[in-house]
């Protein structure tokens, strides 16, 4: 090929195509579940009245999405005053059963239209599992029976859930940390798939969390997006929709102005690698901290240039080469798991007392 580029200030450069080792890969599959890409902010649900004007004051400063960590489903009356669920997504973490959610959600009033709610209830299994060590419900039948529950939920919040970046620490896996977060992220979801059927498979969230390592980030979200076109293929649901949700990584609060340099980068790795949404991260718990945070995220979305480009990054060699062995050694994984007696199996034995 021999067109070139023309660059300000007199440089060309020529168009060179790609190299033809360099196999397809599938960045993303599907119609995205919404519009474009979000900023979303966690509100503590614990004391509900607190939370419902935290995350008003946040939906006001910048914030685009909202998840909840929820005590009781009966708080969701409370927490969700006010807040206009046919514009800003709300993403649920709550113990409770489905059916109780779904009661809750029914009682909301209209003019919070909850026919137009969109977003997620979190009722994965494996996270519960690992985190706390025993059955949600008391035996993995009744907790299989909670996956089956959650169909019952609208269909804007039907959506099954994987938390991946809850692996990114090295003591929770013996995996390197970005392959522990597809292996059990994306492990989950099909797992969860498998149970309820991949008719479901239409709208599905991971969470990853990033790390210091920028080009490592980047490959964390386009591996989890090869993985997943995979996956779906195999399924016969080639169109399936996958929603990543991404965060920084901060290991602790800080009064050093200078990590907000450091969170800001993750972002914009995040956000390279194809993340649907980008979580608010300030660095310490204060006022200032969390509008610091909302703009920071702001600015990525809308002043960056990007805002118009899915994949800017899409043909990097380097990447391409981090990406599909990421995506190697997750699948590996998967096979070893699989001989062993699948992906329930391996989370029974390594994580349940």
């Amino acid at each position: 090929m021999n067109d070139l580029v023309h660059l300000p200030d007199g440089f060309a450069l020529p168009i060179t195509g790609r190299q033809p080792e360099y196999p397809d890969v599938p960045w993303t599959t599907g119609t995205r579940p919404f519009a474009h890409r979000f900023a979303l902010e966690v509100i503590e649900g614990t004391k509900a009245k607190e939370g419902n004007q935290k995350a008003l004051k946040a939906l006001s400063s910048g914030a685009s999405s909202l998840l909840f960590r929820v005590q009781e489903a009966t708080d969701l009356s409370t927490l969700l005053q006010g807040i206009r669920l046919d514009v800003a997504p709300v993403h649920l973490v709550c113990s409770a059963h489905p059916h109780a959610v779904l009661d809750a959600l029914q009682s909301l009033p209209d003019s919070d239209h909850p026919e137009a709610l969109h977003g997620s209830v979190n009722m994965e299994l494996a996270e519960h599992w690992m985190r706390r060590g025993q059955y949600i419900s008391g035996t993995l039948e009744q907790d299989i029976q909670r996956l089956h529950d959650a169909i019952s939920l609208p269909m804007g919040m039907r959506v099954f859930c994987a938390n991946g970046g809850a692996w990114a620490q090295e003591e929770r896996s013996s995996l390197p940390s970005r392959v522990a977060q597809l292996a059990y992220g994306l492990g989950s979801l099909a797992a969860q798939l498998d149970t309820v059927g991949w008719q479901h498979a239409d709208r599905t969230w991971l969470y990853l969390e990033a790390s210091d390592d920028y080009l490592g980030t980047v490959a964390l979200c386009q591996a989890a997006r090869t993985l997943w076109a995979s996956l779906c293929l195999a399924h016969g649901a080639p169109d399936a929709r996958l929603w990543i949700s991404g965060k920084p990584a901060l290991p602790e609060p800080t009064e050093d102005a200078a990590a907000l340099v450091g969170v800001g980068i993750q972002q914009q790795a995040l956000w390279l690698g194809g993340c649907d949404e980008i979580w608010i991260t300030p660095i310490h718990e204060s006022a200032a901290a969390y509008q610091w945070a909302r703009q920071q995220t702001l600015v990525l979305a809308y002043e960056n240039g990007l805002h118009d480009s899915r994949f800017p990054l899409r043909g990097a060699y380097t990447l391409d080469a981090y990406t599909s062995a990421l995506a190697l050694e997750t699948e590996q994984v998967w096979k070893t798991w699989s001989d062993q007696g699948g992906f329930w199996h391996h989370m029974q034995q390594c994580y349940l007392k």
